[in-house]
């Protein structure tokens, strides 16, 4: 299949169904002096450019065991990959996927498109965006003006993404006027923050977001904290700030792994920036100023935390040390609810609970009520089905995107294994969030009937047996404000 893109002509590779397009970029490469610069248009290319291969993707710490490690890094990782089945009369809808990994790792190949447009009739996108110092440092402070945005370079690609779907994907049989972006963890937190972005307005028509919210939004102080941390593990000065424009790539992602994913020091180093310029300064009392808002689908895992606090014995056993490296100056409040909490449960349930509730849960209930009250179509779930440790963080990913027809069994030492009993709930997840990029409503038959959020709060809980509970206990410290980091909490 041959595509007329903006910046010349696209070959992709034909697969069983579809067609593939890997690699496009979006965006020119962000190297050299565009480095902690904001996106700028992509440069045309002479010929037939041939999309068989994914593009590069962003720096990050190489994991040889995660999902295709040959994948070669660089700079040069603004592109992105369209599953497609070809023009047709009827313009497609389209899905854009935003991949998680707390700021500072994945890649758009990690999510495989072709069922979904083989078999669900979208268009499906998925993107790379930099990430980790390259995406999210703020260097404003350090550099002055030229660099005053810098900390949201990473959201700003994943807008040039979306105006790239918007000037092509007409040309790869999508519809412009209905994209939905979707993501899970920190894509979820990408997905909300667009949001709260002028610059997004109008670039997206739906949104999902799977356990995440605008909880990871931190303020110019505590941005400007994490600068300094790295300078300090690079050995350089204030006044010699200006070398982070001509180090190595490898250099950075080296320094920013000594201080960065570490739950002994805090969640993560970077995320977006409530600049005052392409973030608010309060960014969910932003939101009703900011027009229309695209309907959302959100919602979070009712054992977020179970899988972390089994791989990390720096999460065990429960304690206030934990509570203040995690939530500085909410811990007293995170403690309290896990006192609470353990009055009634084990204290290792108490524990994933007010994890789960305090990263996640209150973060999108509180999102998901400011979107309400702006006037976007919002529906909440909380899923409750899951595998060996429960609904853990990022199991609605085995559940939507598996096959789920019966020939392999569950591993049992798989957390994310899904089990044949969860098949039906599976497929009708699955159903729900494709109607939701289609028509940007969830409700499926399978489902019972699913409102809006809306000031009773309904909320489909998700499990072998759904409803919808309008009477779900808010979380134990829910007034607790995860809106905006700052440097005195989780810095």
């Amino acid at each position: 299949m041959l595509v007329q893109t903006c910046s010349g002509l696209a070959r992709g590779v034909e697969l069983e169904g579809a067609f593939v397009f890997r690699g496009i970029p979006y965006a020119a490469p962000p190297v050299g002096e565009l480095r902690f610069k904001a996106p700028t248009p992509v440069r045309p290319w002479p010929g037939i450019r041939l999309c068989d291969q994914f593009g590069p993707i962003a720096p990050q710490k190489r994991d040889p065991n995660g999902f295709m490690p040959e994948l070669p890094q660089s700079e040069d990782c603004l592109n992105l990959n369209v599953w497609t089945t070809g023009p047709a009369d009827e313009p497609k809808p389209v899905l854009v996927y935003i991949h998680g990994g707390g700021f500072v790792s994945g890649k758009g190949a990690e999510c495989d498109g072709l069922r979904y447009a083989a078999e669900d009739g979208l268009v499906y996108v998925s993107i790379n965006y930099r990430l980790g110092a390259l995406g999210f440092l703020y260097l404003g402070d350090l550099l002055g003006e030229t660099f005053a945005a810098s900390g949201n370079n990473g959201m700003l690609d994943i807008v040039a993404a979306l105006q790239w779907v918007r000037r092509n994907i007409a040309a790869f049989g999508g519809d412009p006027s209905r994209v939905t972006v979707i993501g899970n963890s920190a894509g979820a937190k990408c997905t909300a923050t667009l949001y709260v972005m002028e610059a997004a307005r109008g670039w997206f028509h739906g949104a999902i977001a799977q356990s995440g919210a605008t909880q990871s939004i931190r303020d110019r102080t505590t941005a400007n904290v994490t600068a300094l941390r790295l300078l300090d593990e690079l050995d350089l000065t204030r006044a010699e700030a200006d070398r982070l424009l001509e180090l190595p790539a490898e250099r950075l992602i080296e320094a920013q792994s000594a201080i960065g994913y570490d739950t002994s020091r805090s969640l993560h180093m970077f995320g977006p920036v409530a600049d005052g310029r392409i973030i608010p300064i309060d960014p969910l009392g932003s939101l009703g100023r900011m027009g229309s808002a695209p309907a959302l689908l959100i919602g979070t895992n009712e054992d977020e935390a179970a899988s972390f606090i089994q791989g990390d014995p720096l999460l065990t056993p429960p304690s206030p040390d934990i509570a203040d490296r995690l939530f500085g100056a909410n811990a007293p409040l995170v403690w309290a609810s896990f006192l609470r909490y353990a009055d009634i449960m084990s204290s290792e349930a108490a524990w994933s609970r007010t994890l789960s509730e305090h990263l996640y849960t209150i973060g999108a209930i509180q999102f998901a009520a400011a979107a309400s009250d702006a006037g976007a179509r919002t529906w909440m779930y909380r899923l409750r089905g899951g595998g060996s440790l429960g609904a853990i963080h990022g199991y609605e990913g085995s559940l939507i995107n598996g096959k789920h027809d019966g020939e392999l069994p569950a591993n049992p030492d798989d957390p994310y294994a899904v089990a044949p009993e969860l098949y039906p709930l599976a497929r009708h997840m699955r159903a729900a969030w494709v109607a939701f990029a289609m028509t940007g409503n969830p409700n499926v038959p399978g489902l019972p009937d699913w409102p809006t959020y809306g000031a009773k709060h309904a909320t489909m809980v998700l499990d072998r047996q759904c409803r919808v509970g309008d009477d779900l206990p808010a979380p134990a410290g829910a007034a607790v404000a995860h809106q905006v980091w700052r440097a005195e909490a989780c810095s």
